[in-house]
């Protein structure tokens, strides 16, 4: 199943703690095509007892897909860090092959990095991640190494691999400064997936605290999600679009509530850009 940019995804933080099977449910009954998750939410599903063939079967009976398993980092150290790169990368691909997925995510959480070594980091993970099946994304977060759209960008155009790609979350575009001229000039096949949120103009919190736990809901806040769509749309972006809304409210209600409100803030946002 390839997922498209119509097709809806639910990232498992977005959402109240629960068993594997409750989030892939709650995803499911809510119109969900797919999910996506970070490694803590794998220890967890194994720590439940599951192995990847139970996981991949409740994915596959609740008519869900893992759109991407997040994250490696170790790429950013550049290639002086290969064995460590080869085995995270081997590491989480292999699993996010065995359970269905395409996707792998790629972030630092350094505050600085050497855009050289990192390319030539990402060049490695990226080969690595080839022999799996898998694409990697890069996203950028405002308060690291690699803060914003240029320098993302940068990464993917000179690492020039087939599965290479951006993902772009609507929250880390609005918080480093939107450049809608740099994104249309962007090819569409390089943007492999969305997250979308939203966030008031501004806010006195910190940003990794406002990032983790005070998100709104698509169409809540000040971010133009409508106007960053249809740039997306005009440059044929692929790929799924993901509700990634980390905020402690949102994860108050029972799961498949939480996801409800998640579904039905993003269908509005996307019909509003149609």
């Amino acid at each position: 199943m390839v997922l498209t940019p119509e097709d809806l995804v639910l990232c498992l933080g977005s959402i109240r703690t629960a068993s594997f099977a409750e989030r892939v449910q709650a995803a499911s009954a809510n119109g969900f095509a797919g999910i996506s998750m970070w490694m803590s939410h794998y220890d967890e599903a194994r720590a439940e007892g599951l192995s990847h063939g139970e996981m991949r079967s409740i994915l596959d009976q609740q008519g869900v897909k893992l759109a991407m398993l997040e994250y490696i980092s170790n790429w950013a150290n550049g290639s002086a860090a290969r064995h460590d790169i080869v085995d995270e990368t081997a590491g989480i691909c292999g699993i996010a092959e065995e359970l269905g997925s395409e996707t792998v995510l790629a972030v630092t959480m350094l505050p600085k990095i050497n855009v050289t070594h990192a390319t030539a980091g990402l060049s490695i993970a990226s080969d690595v991640a080839a022999n799996y099946g898998q694409r990697v994304g890069i996203e950028f977060l405002p308060w690291t190494g690699v803060p914003n759209l240029s320098c993302a960008w940068s990464l993917v155009r000179d690492v020039d691999r087939f599965n290479v790609g951006l993902v772009i979350d609507a929250w880390h575009w609005f918080r480093s400064g939107p450049d809608l001229s740099l994104l249309n000039a962007i090819p569409g096949e390089k943007v492999i997936h969305l997250q979308i949120s939203d966030a008031p103009a501004e806010s006195d919190l910190d940003l990794v605290s406002e990032t983790i736990g005070h998100r709104l809901l698509p169409g809540a806040g000040s971010i133009d999600l409508p106007a960053l769509l249809r740039v997306l749309d005009e440059i044929g972006r692929r790929g799924p679009t993901a509700v990634e809304v980390f905020s402690d409210w949102l994860r108050g209600y029972p799961p498949v509530e939480g996801a409800r409100l998640a579904a039905n803030a993003a269908r509005s946002v996307l019909a509003a850009a149609k």
